[in-house]
């Protein structure tokens, strides 16, 4: 799919969010008596690797948002899917060497600070990423072209760490549309079998993060 593919889905879902949004707005009393604010939606992440052996990417995502009534401390919970294209040095060529899918899960601290509309938060949070590859066809001739055979190539599982602020602005009560910064630290293993035997590498897969969306809100009522 195209960006601007990509851009007109966004959009249209954002349309949407709001006249159903409106909608429930009006319901009044019902709407009114929510005590805690999950919101759900749609947007676009932008990811920028800090290492020249990955490729950047972007894609649509499912945008959430753990919304805070007022300013405090409170625990952090999220989840970080995407793929990632890497490069492998073979000999005295630079080759693709496939895609890793990381899907990570999360849970930290953070702060919240509301300024009318306005929201912004700053949050910590450290987790456990789920790594798999798909090698790329043309890795396996690229290591006979230096006269040895590849058997096979992984990618283990790691630990990740990921700093974000975030600012949002409520367009109405229970619709926000915001942006989000971070940065994950991640540095898997990456393990290449060959006839000659096994090799281990720290792959960097360290990446910045850019987040933009709109949430609508799930209520969860008093008791």
């Amino acid at each position: 799919m195209t960006k601007s593919g990509r851009l007109i889905q966004v959009l249209c879902f954002s349309i949407s969010t709001i006249a159903l949004t409106t909608h429930a707005h009006a319901q009044g009393d019902a709407i009114d008596s929510a005590v805690a604010h999950v919101g759900v939606g749609a947007g676009i992440n932008f990811y920028r690797p800090s290492s020249d052996d990955a490729d950047s990417s972007e894609g649509v995502v499912i945008a959430y948002r753990w919304h805070a009534f007022h300013s405090g401390w409170g625990p952090t919970f999220g989840l970080d899917w995407h793929t990632t294209d890497f490069h492998q040095p073979v000999g005295s060529a630079d080759v693709l060497l496939g895609s890793i899918r990381m899907r990570a899960i999360l849970a930290g601290f953070g702060h919240t600070k509301r300024l009318g509309r306005f929201t912004a938060s700053a949050s910590v949070s450290g987790g456990y990423q789920f790594n798999s590859l798909t090698a790329d066809s043309g890795i396996g001739a690229a290591f006979s072209r230096t006269g040895v055979s590849l058997i096979g190539v992984r990618v283990n599982d790691s630990g990740v760490v990921k700093p974000e602020v975030a600012v949002w602005y409520d367009v109405f009560r229970h619709v926000g549309v915001g942006v989000a910064a971070a940065y994950l630290f991640t540095r898997p293993d990456e393990t290449i079998t060959t006839a000659a035997g096994s090799q281990v590498r720290h792959l960097n897969a360290d990446t910045w993060e850019l987040t933009t969306g709109v949430t609508f809100g799930v209520w969860k009522k008093k008791q």
